[in-house]
């Protein structure tokens, strides 16, 4: 692959992203009943980003293609509106061809990596949201299905041979060829935390912003929404950025813990430019850092 491409699809991307909020309008700001809270959420929100980072450079230096905090930050801001490009491919491949560019590493296997990143990433959102539809029990049925689904992923993500079998029967069907990264399980456990803690982080500015725009009490469950949405989200290849999904999940999730339909919605609503501002966040941090 080309160098030189990757200012052309940060461009793109910023493009795709106003193009794609304008026609879904997610700029409706709500009451703000508490102002503290509302505080806390943005640094939780804005740690969870740091954090996304510092796990990504954790597994490329394990992987033996070390980078610097100040490179982390900037392959992870200066792409983060990549995902809003339908396929959601070129924020992993932009990544890619920054540190490509930066640090001469092969762009094929460094995409390789990021990839797998993604998958880990995927498989702790979802760790965490069925743990949450297990902590309640009006989602109690729910967790069955899920326990299941997150079963067969944990088999197939850290099975070489489930791997492969799902993914020949794939690619049978399909009749493509398609291949995924390798998980390296050793490598894997040490950066389940960071991969956790990043979760973790934006679920709890996600409960402390759904308190901050009602006036009424916020199940502490909901922490565990924002992780199962946002991890589900992310499946849906051809939803930007997972406009529409996570919202349609956040506001389900919610009125089975009993916060009233329209409270739901305008929360799911909300989420959306919250965490849109993190992304602005981290995009802003990674093009200071660059400049540097």
């Amino acid at each position: 692959m080309k160098t030189g491409w990757h200012k052309y699809l940060i461009y793109f991307s910023l493009i795709f992203i106003v193009a794609t909020l304008y026609k879904t309008q997610h700029f409706e700001i709500p009451r703000i009943h508490s102002p503290v809270l509302l505080f806390l959420s943005l640094i939780c929100l804005f740690s969870g980003f740091v954090v996304n980072a510092l796990s990504q450079q954790q597994l490329l230096g394990k992987s033996k293609y070390p980078v610097s905090i100040r490179q982390a930050l900037s392959m992870t801001g200066l792409n983060i509106f990549g995902k809003y490009i339908p396929g959601k491919v070129w924020m992993v491949m932009g990544a890619a061809m920054y540190i490509a560019e930066k640090k001469k590493y092969p762009v094929t296997e460094l995409s390789l990596l990021f990839l797998q990143a993604q998958v880990i990433g995927l498989w702790c959102g979802l760790v965490l949201g069925i743990c949450g539809l297990w902590a309640n029990d009006a989602l109690h049925y729910l967790s069955w299905v899920g326990l299941v689904i997150l079963g067969v992923f944990t088999t197939i993500l850290f099975s070489n041979m489930a791997q492969n079998t799902a993914l020949g029967a794939i690619n049978k069907v399909l009749n493509k060829d398609y291949r995924l990264p390798v998980i390296d399980i050793a490598k894997t456990i040490p950066l389940i935390p960071w991969f956790l803690g990043g979760w973790v982080l934006w679920g709890a500015g996600f409960l402390l912003l759904a308190a901050s725009i009602t006036d009424h009490f916020i199940p502490f469950s909901a922490v565990f929404c924002f992780p199962l949405a946002g991890s589900l989200g992310i499946l849906f290849v051809f939803a930007p950025g997972g406009i529409g999904i996570r919202e349609g999940i956040i506001t389900g999730y919610l009125t089975l813990l009993n916060v009233s339909l329209p409270e739901a919605i305008m929360i799911s609503a909300t989420s959306r430019l919250w965490f849109l501002v993190g992304e602005l966040f981290i995009f802003i941090t990674g093009y200071l850092v660059s400049r540097k």
